[in-house]
């Protein structure tokens, strides 16, 4: 549910310090939990909101992310910050639209959540952005998976098929589904976050038969946007790509980390690399989602490191899903 700007503001009730104090006193600890929250402003007004943020929070993590609400003049900004920043990044985005409209404001889990993901999907599910289109895209998606999974085109899509196990393919696939062996690459040598965006979309040419400067381009329109580093040396690049049938993964770690303007400053050497479908928002959210909680989790960046080739980062992303979906089934058993 969307609450009107100033009914956010009233939840908030509080002062930068007086949230810092009460977070304190419930957790016992540090304050630097971070939250996420959708913001719905006229397109305009995105570029003085991120100066803002530059120029008010510039000494902490935050990122935020644009999303373009089609024929609307409308975006939505995805808006990653510590928990104790809120109220100032509320009281600066008042200023300047007024008539913006806030969703829920929720902590990132340190560790992976159900209710997060449950949160992620219902979001987009509520989004109503291209609700006939994704009606349509997913029933035709099976029809034109080939080669691993990815291209569809128009007469595949409106021929009759046979129920195949492609079918099976979860709509929501985990991100150790999207990565065997053949989507790791280790000790990738490149200069720049350009030469990064070429060899990774050379690699999903041969994966997915999606054309190298069809993901290139998907790659850079939305890094135009706003820099896709995540912070602690992790980059999660992606991009909706039209006819794609489902989402497909790459993960990569560079031999020597790059520039990335993360919002920590710091260059990056992990990336995971995402292409999803044009319809697919709520799995896009899914995934991006599940980036943010694995790479948040220091132990499991650690043992990521450690892993020597391909197969060892394979087991250690199904492993972290394996316990998740234990973790889940103990969830509903209590």
């Amino acid at each position: 549910m969307a609450h009107p700007l100033a009914g956010l503001r009233a939840l908030i009730k509080r002062s930068r310090a007086e949230n810092r104090a009460e977070h304190l006193t419930r957790s016992g600890r540090e304050p630097g939990r971070n939250v996420m929250l959708h913001v719905t402003v006229d397109a305009q007004h995105t570029t003085p909101f991120r100066e803002a943020l530059i120029r008010d929070c510039g000494n902490q993590q935050w990122t935020l992310r644009v999303a373009p609400l089609r024929d609307s003049g409308r975006v939505r900004l995805s808006l990653y910050l510590p928990k104790a920043d809120v109220g100032d990044a509320m009281h600066r985005l008042s200023q300047l639209t007024p008539d913006a409209e806030v969703g829920q404001v929720v902590e990132i889990p340190d560790a992976p959540s159900d209710a997060w993901r449950s949160l992620m999907q219902a979001d987009a599910q509520g989004n109503g952005s291209r609700p006939k289109q994704a009606a349509t895209r997913r029933a035709d998606a099976p029809a034109g998976q080939r080669n691993g999974g990815s291209r569809v085109t128009a007469a595949q899509a409106g021929a009759a098929a046979e129920p195949s196990i492609e079918t099976l393919i979860p709509a929501q696939p985990s991100l150790a589904q999207l990565l065997p062996a053949s989507h790791v690459l280790l000790s990738l040598r490149v200069d720049d976050r350009e030469q990064l965006f070429t060899q990774l979309s050379h690699t999903f040419e041969t994966l997915c038969d999606v054309p190298a400067g069809t993901v290139t381009a998907g790659l850079t329109s939305r890094e135009a946007l706003g820099s896709t580093g995540l912070g602690q040396g992790v980059a999660v690049p992606h991009g909706h790509i039209e006819d794609l049938a489902r989402p497909v993964a790459i993960y990569a770690r560079l031999a020597e980390p790059i520039a990335f303007d993360a919002p920590d400053g710091q260059p990056v050497s992990d990336i995971v690399a995402l292409l999803v479908p044009q319809w697919a928002d709520s799995a896009h959210l899914h995934l991006l989602a599940e980036v943010a909680e694995c790479f948040c989790d220091h132990q499991f960046r650690d043992r990521l490191h450690e892993c020597a080739d391909a197969d060892a980062v394979c087991r250690l992303f199904n492993g972290r899903a394996t316990l998740e979906h234990a973790a889940r089934g103990d969830r509903r058993l209590t």
